[in-house]
């Protein structure tokens, strides 16, 4: 390659140079910002697009929740509440109220903020990140 600069002359090597610029090259590495992040016991944090991809939307309990709300596993049911930005899964007993809705008699205050819709992408989200493997929103 120097022989070939050196060949095409002074002129040609720093136009051949200038093509390629060191913004370029770092803008090409650059790790992409994950959508979401864990920690055990302090829940899932997300970015705001990536709550607004989940489509999470959050709201106060008070005795009842819309079934959109609730998420029901093989280990029991359990909403997400949010405490400093953060989504946590936490276990409840539930009794049923009515078409949609719920009572939650246990595993939650009056006035926490529980997420109310987009549960299914945060349970999906928790599971990516806590047993491994590489998301399509982490960039690869």
């Amino acid at each position: 390659m120097k022989a070939l600069l050196l060949a095409l002359g002074a002129g040609t090597a720093a136009l051949f140079l200038s093509s390629c610029s060191d913004s370029h090259a770092a803008a090409a590495q650059a790790e992409p910002t994950p959508a979401c992040s864990y920690k055990e016991g302090l829940g899932l944090a997300l970015t705001p697009a990536g709550a607004a991809f989940i489509g999470v939307q959050t709201a106060a309990f008070s005795g009842r929740l819309p079934e959109g709300a609730l998420l029901r596993t093989a280990r029991g049911d359990f909403v997400y509440a949010v405490n400093d930005g953060r989504y946590l899964r936490t276990p409840v007993q539930i009794a049923p109220r009515g078409p949609g809705e719920f009572d939650v008699t246990d595993g939650l205050y009056e006035g926490d903020a529980v997420a109310v819709a987009g549960v299914q992408g945060l349970w999906l989200a928790e599971l990516q990140a806590v047993n491994g493997g590489v998301g399509c929103a982490d960039g690869h």
